[in-house]
């Protein structure tokens, strides 16, 4: 089995929200991600998919958009992003998934999971404190999340106990390092961790630092948003080893 990884789909089937007002490189998006996706993701593989996937205000608009991605090929483990306002609790949301047989859609929820001969853990993030318009509302949200990384961290753990540890994935939305590889709260728990490689979406302008698949004490950072990526799923691994292009570019630290 493969793993494969991508973020920031920003599906609008049921909503007015046109991504290519964002600029030419956003034109027919939609349909670029799904001809690429099916090119490289075969039915037995599974697709991280990190955030910010539907415009929808609602579970029910979101139901189009979370149909388009269960019958692309693949089991796919969503994350919130900071536009998924349809995401609602996580029992509300597999109920609903159960209800209209999503049944290759899983979710990651302040818990961990075992696939591929790969752990996974995760949470969403937030904006970091070395953000200039970081402020005490923010950071308010970002120890929540600190919070919920240490929920997944915790069954992170549970697994390695029964299973033995394995390479190690994080998936979040926001980037936990900033564009001068300065750390947050949340890196510092992936570092304690021992996590192999973070995933994160988020960004959508040109980032240098983040292009360069950083290697900060011991974690591999890797830009998975959509646009930065050409539309189409990254490799990440297989059976239990990552691919050799998740090896990055640029050591630091």
């Amino acid at each position: 089995m493969k793993i494969f990884a991508i973020s920031d789909l920003h599906l609008a089937g049921a909503v007015d929200k046109p991504m290519d007002v964002f600029g030419p490189r956003w034109s027919d998006h939609v349909a670029r991600i799904e001809t690429n996706w099916k090119e490289v993701v075969g039915e037995d593989d599974t697709v991280l998919i990190g955030g910010d996937i539907s415009w929808a205000s609602t579970l029910d608009e979101a139901e189009g958009d979370l149909r388009w991605i269960h019958e692309l090929p693949g089991v796919k483990i969503l994350l919130r992003g900071n536009h998924d306002y349809w995401w609602s609790t996580i029992r509300k949301i597999e109920d609903f998934c159960q209800d209209h047989d999503f049944s290759t859609l899983d979710f990651l929820r302040n818990d961990a999971q075992s696939l591929a001969g790969f752990h996974l853990c995760g949470t969403r993030g937030w904006l970091l404190e070395s953000d200039d318009n970081f402020s005490k509302a923010d950071e308010k949200i970002l120890r929540r999340e600190a919070i919920r990384l240490g929920l997944s961290l915790h069954a992170l753990r549970k697994l390695q106990k029964q299973e033995g540890k394995k390479p190690l994935i994080a998936l979040t939305h926001y980037p936990p390092i900033d564009e001068k590889g300065r750390g947050s709260v949340i890196s510092d728990l992936l570092e304690e961790a021992g996590v192999d490689l973070c995933l994160f979406g988020h960004i959508h302008h040109h980032a240098p630092f983040y292009d360069s698949r950083p290697l900060l004490n011991g974690v591999r950072y890797i830009m998975v948003a959509s646009d930065q990526i050409n539309f189409t799923p990254q490799l990440i691994g297989e059976d239990g080893h990552f691919a050799s292009a998740v090896k990055g570019k640029v050591e630091h630290g």
